[in-house]
């Protein structure tokens, strides 16, 4: 019982899976030259539903070494029932509303070989996937933002046109003109000036404040003034 409660205080608060499977490895005596992956993968999950059933949060670094060690599991067993049971192990993370998909992983772990695996082989390759993991995470955090930087809110669009409509303004107040070229109101030819530019002249030609006149298809673009 003991025991037991170590693991959770583990799991709950330091987080550490290392420190998990270490100790997991003590209590159910495994061989550290030749760790059993089935009990130490079955001990690890049995930990988990116990956090579950005291309703605290399981970090989510545990809930994916738990995934990789599902994987590991059937991969060394390599047999259809035991595929099938660690699809039912699945359901407990469902059941615990984290993404049972995190089983299937697409990391490039290998095949487990049929031969001895070490808690130093295992531990090495666990924090490897992690690594991997931490990347992607990464990557994707990183896409986000850029996504969310790219997309204009609503204030950013309505002063784009205002800015606009002051470069056509003055424009054609500086060349006393009553008509001017697209063009002439992009500073530089590059795509995201283009379209930079080109976004509020149609809202502004949508609200009947400028004219847009494209004589020739693929021409020039013309912007004149409302009378």
């Amino acid at each position: 019982m003991v025991e037991e409660e170590n693991i959770l205080q583990m799991i709950i608060e330091k987080e550490s899976w290392e420190e998990v499977i270490y100790y997991i490895v003590s209590v159910e005596n495994l061989d550290p030259w030749n760790i059993d992956l089935v009990k130490l993968t079955d001990s690890f999950i049995r930990y988990l539903k116990a956090v579950e059933e005291l309703d605290f949060r399981i970090p989510a670094k545990i809930v994916f070494v738990a995934a990789i060690l599902l994987k590991l599991k059937a991969d060394y067993l390599s047999i259809f029932e035991e595929r099938e049971e660690v699809t039912e192990e699945a359901k407990t993370f469902e059941d615990l509303g984290i993404d049972s998909n995190l089983v299937q992983l697409s990391h490039p772990i290998k095949r487990v070989p049929k031969r001895q695996v070490t808690l130093d082989d295992l531990i090495n390759a666990l924090r490897k996937a992690m690594a991997v993991e931490k990347r992607r995470e990464e990557r994707k955090q990183l896409f986000a933002r850029r996504l969310q930087a790219a997309i204009p809110t609503e204030e950013d669009i309505i002063k784009r046109i205002e800015r606009v409509m002051q470069e056509i303004n003055e424009l054609m107040k500086k060349l006393n003109l009553e008509r001017i070229e697209f063009k002439q109101i992009v500073e530089e030819w590059k795509r995201d000036k283009i379209v930079e530019h080109f976004i509020p002249v149609l809202h502004l030609d949508q609200e009947r404040k400028i004219e847009l006149q494209q004589p020739e298809i693929f021409k020039e673009i013309w912007i004149s003034k409302k009378r």
